[in-house]
């Protein structure tokens, strides 16, 4: 694994109407890792997707390194659209797709498709309405959208958001195999601690500066979740982390 950060972020400062959303956070997401920014409510985690992909202005500096093409895939938290829409997931992702490759590559969009609806775990909804899916269905549906072609970094806004718990085991296995089997590294926003001390390689606390950097473990501590989260959200959230595995399987 290198040494050098996949991602650098340095004194990232954004500024909007007047409302300083993020205030010189610094951070380091290293290649084939997953990196969870953590917060609660209006922290700026959201911003700091954004910024990464490049939607906001701000100052500060972001380098990110490519070894590849430079592709970057987005899970936004949420799509949306008129659930009324005669619109089928195959149509989605081949519209997403037509977007993104050359016009002679049509056939081979078409099984591509089927072969990312097989790798989510989503095969079965490849003829059903968008708009009629579950919300664990339609997160792994933008997972799949995010993957074509396949990006050097994945980021993820509440990936597991309105996901129910067998979608979530799920989920965490996609996303572990895009780190061990592909080499992938992954930036989620997350709000399940229990779930990212399983995932994640390290941890940034943020709230709209940054309060904590360093293993999902140390969130066992009291005082840092009181940091991050206020005392009163901090004795609310999940309290067994201390016993959960590392990220690394």
């Amino acid at each position: 694994m290198s040494r050098l950060p996949h991602v650098e972020v340095r004194g990232l400062t954004v500024v909007l109407d007047r409302h300083v959303i993020l205030r010189d956070v610094s951070l380091d997401v290293f290649p084939g890792t997953i990196h969870a920014v953590v917060g609660p409510n209006g922290a700026g985690k959201t911003t700091l997707i954004r910024s990464l992909l490049g939607g906001l202005p701000h100052r500060g500096q972001i380098k990110i390194r490519f070894r590849d093409q430079g592709r970057v895939g987005y899970v936004p938290q949420r799509l949306d659209f008129d659930r009324k829409l005669p619109v089928t997931v195959r149509d989605f992702l081949a519209l997403v797709q037509a977007e993104r490759t050359a016009p002679w590559g049509r056939a081979r969009r078409s099984s591509s498709i089927d072969e990312l609806l097989h790798r989510v775990g989503c095969a079965h909804v490849w003829d059903r309405r968008l708009g009629s899916l579950s919300g664990g269905e339609l997160r792994r549906v933008l997972l799949a959208q995010a993957l074509s072609p396949r990006p050097e970094l994945l980021l993820l806004d509440e990936p597991t958001s309105q996901v129910d718990l067998p979608g979530a085991i799920l989920y965490e296995d996609i996303l572990q195999e895009l780190r061990d089997a592909h080499g992938m590294t992954l930036v989620l926003v997350g709000h399940d601690l229990e779930w990212v001390a399983r995932m994640a390689d390290a941890v940034t606390g943020l709230n709209r500066e940054v309060l904590y950097s360093g293993s999902p473990q140390g969130l066992t501590d009291p005082d840092e979740l009181g940091r991050i989260f206020g005392p009163i959200r901090a004795r609310s959230l999940p309290g067994a982390l201390a016993d959960a595995p590392s990220g690394r399987c």
